[in-house]
């Protein structure tokens, strides 16, 4: 998506935008969850992603692969920013996931797990408050609750962290395509305290959804006490592309969430 010229701004809380991006899609098509990889032309970018794994907000996004030991090669071998090599995550049930973290070209955190194909699996949104996150998507955002996980006490090397971690996880589903969103609340060491980004800083922005009928959609976020950036916009996509009608706010700790109506 390449718009020829900039536009008004409000739904993404700027004065106006314009940006050059890329969808890109994983082994089973566009009919999962696909990457929006954004340069912004206006306003130009600016920041730095979120880099400590216990900030709140949105933290890293999660894929799969068929092969990870062969991935985190490939990575090492191209001078990729890789934190460790691939180990287990122990979880207090007596099971583990095998993992590691890297560094993308900006610097956003990347999860690695293995998987039966190359997907995005799910995006990492730390939590100051687990349980009113939990509420919060279920009941307004429409996910399923899908697993809760607790890790047991253990080094903290995977993320880059000197000494022990604990985390506290709750796995939610999104029904329609089975994309997940893990809330995570740092047990130990404490959570860092986030704050609201803007839409042209490096690293993650936002998460989107489709939608048949945004308006309605609006009203019922209103009605529950969310303040979105603006009321429905429409915004031009660029060449060839049709136009959508997009809306933006943000979760309880920061993390921006988006709805499309593309027609």
């Amino acid at each position: 998506t390449r718009p020829e010229s900039p536009q008004p701004g409000g739904a993404f809380g700027l004065a106006q935008v314009q940006w050059d991006a890329w969808i890109l899609q994983g082994d089973a098509g566009a009919a999962t969850p696909v990457l929006d990889l954004l340069e912004w032309t206006v306003p130009a970018p600016t920041g730095s992603p979120v880099t400590d794994p216990t900030t709140t907000g949105f933290n890293r996004l999660a894929f799969t692969t068929p092969d990870l030991d062969a991935l985190h090669a490939r990575l090492v071998d191209a001078g990729a920013a890789v934190w460790s090599a691939p180990l287990p995550i122990e979880l207090d049930d007596g099971s583990s996931v095998r993992m590691f973290v890297c560094s993308d070209p900006d610097g956003t955190q990347i999860e690695l797990l293995e998987g039966a194909g190359t997907r995005m699996s799910h995006v990492v949104v730390n939590c100051a408050d687990i349980d009113r996150s939990r509420r919060y998507y279920t009941d307004i955002i429409g996910l399923s609750a899908h697993r809760s996980l607790r890790t047991r006490r253990q080094p903290g090397t995977v993320f880059g962290i000197d000494g022990d971690i604990e985390l506290h996880a709750e796995l939610l589903v999104d029904p329609a395509t089975g994309f997940m969103v893990e809330l995570v609340e740092w047990v130990h060491p404490s959570a860092t305290p986030g704050r609201s980004r803007r839409a042209n800083e490096l690293g993650i922005f936002r998460m989107a959804w489709h939608t048949e009928d945004i308006a309605n959609d609006y009203d019922v976020l209103v009605e529950a006490g969310v303040e979105c950036y603006s009321p429905p916009a429409t915004l031009d996509m660029g060449p060839g592309l049709p136009k959508v009608r997009a809306l933006f706010w943000e979760d309880p700790d920061g993390a921006c969430l988006e709805l499309i109506e593309a027609g």
